[in-house]
């Protein structure tokens, strides 16, 4: 367990005092004053809530160190806060020692010498255990910045995250309901008892209370149909792509059923492809080491549309060692250690991998192009044309509304609010509020709100079907090949301001906002995870029995596993920009197939441009 001071949490209901003071507050607020020996301004930005949360967290850390350390916590406007950030570290002077900076920016601040490295601040605390942080959120701020990379002789740790927030399934349970569609929620590893009716799921039903036919067993399926024909949706198992296609289409058609055929009415929305390609292995940059001088150990290689299998060992099979990597069961092979050689125009597939796979002991993925093909035709209409393979034309899936109609970031939540979406892929910063606005206790939905819940993320999936040769100890309904479950999650560090002549007291208030005390209040106010899964696992700080979501805990499952968005990747995004415009705007609403995307001058520059960030000087 972290050893902590001990520090009263304040209540985190806040007042209407508070409110207002949250809602008015742009041009900088100061909390209290105070003659303390040193002052330093923190720069935030947020919505109400946040706001208020912070401004509490601000007045507690003022007294404890009253007369030592003060802080100035001056809100930021969200709509141009990075233009801001931008003006105020190229300053000469520091007028900000305390700032947010978001994932995406981390590495160009840290390339211009912008940020501090927290290292030694880090190994001599007492508050701060990376080891009980999760990983994926810590690492994204460690970064070398002359092998571009996070863990290269020279990485250092240039924030610590204030958040992390997951991307799950946020479903209109309602819209389930009138689609004749039933809801457990029982994870994977009870299965089995819930089977055997010695287990209750996670809503307080047995198997027969749920309804379920007696003599049927529940596979580790997300959406699935019983013996009887009635269907169900387990919201602890992840569905596969095809039972998240069936679903949404499902749901779809009902409401347009209902609206007179309106078809304002969609069963699905994403705009991120990364859960189905890393579900496979895949990835849109893969790093070549070299010992080419031209390069700084390596160089990047576009691969979005890389076309050669991937590859994960099989969970009987034993552990697989190539190249001298060793991969466990359910771990699928790096694109390094797959590929014969990584510098090759035309890729093949080692033969050591080709053996194994052969033996039972791999088992082939789809292709990164093959995931990429599926993420675009989830956001195709039925008419529209994708792509072009062995003659056949692929066609969109028709369940999910196109960027054009959506109409921006914040379109997709006013959406699912209005419910015109019954499924939305999206963050944890979505619940306070869909709890404000939708449904805040389970079952007790608002005036012109609805039941919802959250899932976790599709991931790729073959179950063995009548007609396969089953192998002992399987059957009908048991998952054949699996991919991992994968995705996207966002977060903002605390970072010091390089140039401020007050970083000691600056790392004090990193350390209380980053440590229990700030990230238990985040947390209990519904728009964070804790950085610490200590914390995380509580039942008062984060899983909130009593509230939306009732299945808490599939977050918590995400964050374990998710990582940052490709704008993380590099210093900047001058690699990615004018290739994802053209994927966001003519490839995603249907104007252009991925032929034509592959052969656009925006791709075929792509590995030019990656070339250049790691050019040796």
């Amino acid at each position: 367990m972290m050893k902590q001071k001990t520090i009263k949490i304040a209540s985190l209901v806040l007042s209407s005092a508070l409110m207002l003071s949250a809602a008015a507050g742009l041009a900088g607020c100061k909390t209290g004053g105070s003659k303390a020996k040193v002052e330093i301004v923190f720069w935030g930005n947020g919505d109400d809530n946040e706001h208020g949360v912070f401004q509490e967290l601000v007045q507690q850390f003022n007294e404890m160190y009253e007369g030592e350390i003060f802080v100035n916590y001056e809100l930021q406007p969200s709509d141009n806060y990075v233009d801001r950030v931008n003006a105020a570290l190229g300053r000469t002077r520091a007028t900000v020692d305390v700032l947010y900076i978001p994932d995406e920016l981390i590495k160009s601040y840290a390339t211009e010498g912008f940020l501090a490295p927290l290292d030694e601040y880090i190994e001599s605390s007492t508050e701060i255990r990376l080891e009980d942080m999760w990983e994926s959120a810590v690492e994204r701020y460690r970064y070398d910045v002359d092998t571009t990379t996070t863990d290269g002789p020279n990485a250092h740790y240039y924030g610590l995250p204030k958040d992390i927030g997951p991307t799950v399934i946020f479903y209109n349970e309602d819209h389930f309901t009138a689609a004749g569609i039933k809801v457990i929620s029982v994870a994977e590893s009870d299965l089995e008892a819930f089977n055997a009716g010695t287990l209750k799921d996670d809503r307080g039903r047995s198997k027969t209370e749920a309804g379920l036919p007696a003599d049927f067993d529940v596979k580790p399926m997300g959406y699935f149909e019983d013996s009887a024909g009635q269907k169900w949706f387990n919201n602890q198992i992840p569905m596969s792509w095809d039972e998240c296609r069936e679903l949404a289409t499902l749901v779809q058609n009902k409401q347009r059923e209902l609206h007179g055929g309106s078809t304002q009415y969609y069963g699905y929305f994403t705009e991120w492809w990364f859960n189905y390609g890393w579900t496979v292995g895949g990835d849109c940059i893969e790093y070549v080491p070299t010992d080419d001088a031209e390069y700084n150990g390596g160089y990047w290689e576009f691969t979005i549309m890389e076309d050669t299998p991937n590859y994960i060992v099989a969970d009987e099979a034993q552990p697989f060692t190539i190249n001298g990597n060793t991969y466990q069961p359910g771990e699928i092979l790096s694109w390094n250690d797959k590929l014969a050689d990584v510098a090759a125009e035309n890729k093949t597939i080692a033969d050591e991998v080709t053996a194994a796979a052969a033996a039972g002991q791999l088992n082939e993925l789809p292709s990164q192009r093959d995931a990429f093909v599926e993420f675009v035709r989830v956001g195709q209409n039925a008419n529209t044309v994708v792509d072009r393979q062995d003659g056949e034309e692929l066609k969109g899936y028709g369940i999910c509304p196109a960027p054009s109609t959506i109409q921006g970031d914040a379109g997709k939540s006013t959406y699912f609010k209005n419910g015109y979406l019954s499924m939305l892929v999206d963050g944890r910063w979505n619940v306070v509020d869909f709890r404000k606005d939708l449904c805040e206790v389970p079952g007790e939905p608002k005036e012109g709100g609805f039941e919802w819940d959250v899932a976790p993320l599709p991931i790729y999936k073959e179950y063995y079907e009548e007609g396969d040769s089953i192998p002992s100890g399987k059957e009908v309904g048991d998952v054949k090949v699996h991919g991992v479950e994968a995705g996207h999650s966002g977060s903002v560090a605390l970072s010091i301001n390089n140039r401020s002549k007050k970083k000691e007291a600056s790392w004090k208030f990193i350390e209380f906002i980053a440590g229990a005390t700030g990230q238990t209040a985040q947390a209990q106010s519904g728009f964070a995870i804790p950085s610490q899964k200590s914390l995380a696992a509580e039942d008062d700080i984060f899983i909130q029995p009593g509230k939306c979501p009732q299945n808490s805990e599939v977050f918590l499952r995400a964050a374990e596993v998710e990582t940052p968005g490709d704008w993380w990747y590099l210093k900047d995004k001058l690699w990615i920009n004018p290739w994802a415009g053209v994927l966001n705007s003519d490839v995603r609403n249907g104007r252009k197939t991925l032929t034509d995307f592959e052969n656009s001058n925006e791709f075929k520059s792509t590995n030019a441009t990656l070339r250049g960030y790691t050019k040796a000087t």
